[in-house]
């Protein structure tokens, strides 16, 4: 019994981190550019917590720390009949922390898992501001997993698959509204402390409104909402592994020039349940190719 609760305290950890190292959207992202475009984005994000909420964390010590470092790649074809952008994600993490439960911290890093996939364009019309698409990305087990410390591991040794829909529209000369409508789909990972860790679908909500301050400077409120991801461990559901989370925050985008752009981005918990009250600092880097 006291072996199973200890697992379900570390699985509880790593459901939180998982949210830590989700790749969230920025406004604009649906904007699209002209067949044949290429752009490379550098992410530099940051998380913070020093609170888990949760009843897992009786003691009320849980904190952590995520450095990462992601590179995208992506292309504007019409390889699908209409405009859709082929890409891929490599992610970089450094990650410490001490899971719910844990009397000490435990640090690990490396590569994370990538992600291939792409957006499929249903309404392409820059002329009226008018974008909607799916995003699909499927994330590849390929990550550094290690079974000793699968709370902070990098990789999270299972497949996963984000189906993102979205829908963004312009409105007057200078606000963009944007909503995401997100599942984020689990396999299992059976080798998680000699027992087999099953999660349910994470679903989240992404709303973003921007506004052009200048032709190069623009800014972005955002909120996140999301709901799932419960756990079962061996076979048996995890009590209190239902996330349920809330958070809003800005971003400010900015052209340098015409290939290159850098965005700076916070993001802050309003509310958390069963899962680390994270803060979220992001510096963003596009070039167009």
């Amino acid at each position: 019994m006291r072996l199973h609760r200890s697992l379900s305290l570390c699985a509880l950890g790593a459901l939180s981190l998982g949210h830590a190292q989700a790749a969230d959207l920025n406004a604009r992202d649906f904007v699209t550019a002209s067949v044949g475009t290429t752009v490379g984005v550098t992410y530099l994000p940051l998380t913070r917590s020093e609170d888990f909420h949760g009843d897992a964390d009786a003691n009320g010590k849980a904190d952590l720390k995520v450095n990462a470092l992601a590179y995208r790649q992506l292309w504007f074809s019409d390889i699908c009949g209409t405009l859709c952008t082929p890409q891929f994600i490599v992610p970089y993490a450094d990650i410490e922390a001490r899971t719910p439960g844990a009397s000490e911290h435990s640090h690990e890093s490396g590569l994370g898992d990538p992600q291939v996939g792409g957006t499929l364009f249903f309404i392409n019309d820059p002329q009226a501001r008018t974008y909607s698409g799916l995003l699909v990305l499927l994330g590849l087990p390929l990550g550094e997993y290690h079974a000793k410390d699968p709370g902070v591991s990098p990789g999270a040794n299972r497949w996963s698959l984000d189906l993102n829909y979205n829908y963004t529209q312009g409105v007057g000369e200078k606000w963009m509204l944007e909503a995401n409508l997100e599942a984020q789909l689990y396999g299992d990972n059976d080798d998680y402390l000699g027992a087999t860790l099953e999660q349910k679908p994470l679903y989240r909500l992404q709303a973003f409104a921007s506004y052009d301050f200048t032709p190069s400077t623009y800014g972005a409120l955002r909120f996140i909402a999301a709901d799932g991801g419960a756990l079962r461990l061996g076979g048996h559901d995890l009590d209190d592994s239902h996330q349920r989370y809330t958070q809003a925050g800005f971003e400010v985008g900015h052209w340098l020039d015409a290939q290159n752009q850098l965005l700076l981005g916070l993001t802050a918990p309003l509310s958390t349940d069963n899962a680390y009250a994270q803060d979220n600092l992001l510096l963003r880097f596009v070039h167009v190719f």
